[in-house]
């Protein structure tokens, strides 16, 4: 997980984020990371672009975008 949130804060790419909301539901969203620290993580929407904060632990899982293969 670290090593795809600085892969897109450091070159300003879009991963894809796999999020629970407080309530339980699921959503994956395309995002721009802006910041990250061990306790929250901080990003850009792209489907309607707004800043959006969450805590570390309601991210479930982080890919590359569709096709993103890495390769910078």
């Amino acid at each position: 997980m670290e090593r795809l949130l600085r892969y897109s804060l450091e070159h300003d790419r879009v991963i894809r984020l796999m999020l629970m909301a407080e309530d339980g539901t699921l959503s994956q969203v395309n995002a721009r990371i802006l910041r990250y620290d061990a306790d929250s993580v901080d990003f850009i929407t792209t489907r309607s672009p707004r800043t959006v904060s969450v805590p570390r632990g309601d991210i479930l899982a982080i890919d590359f975008r569709k096709g993103d293969d890495g390769q910078i």
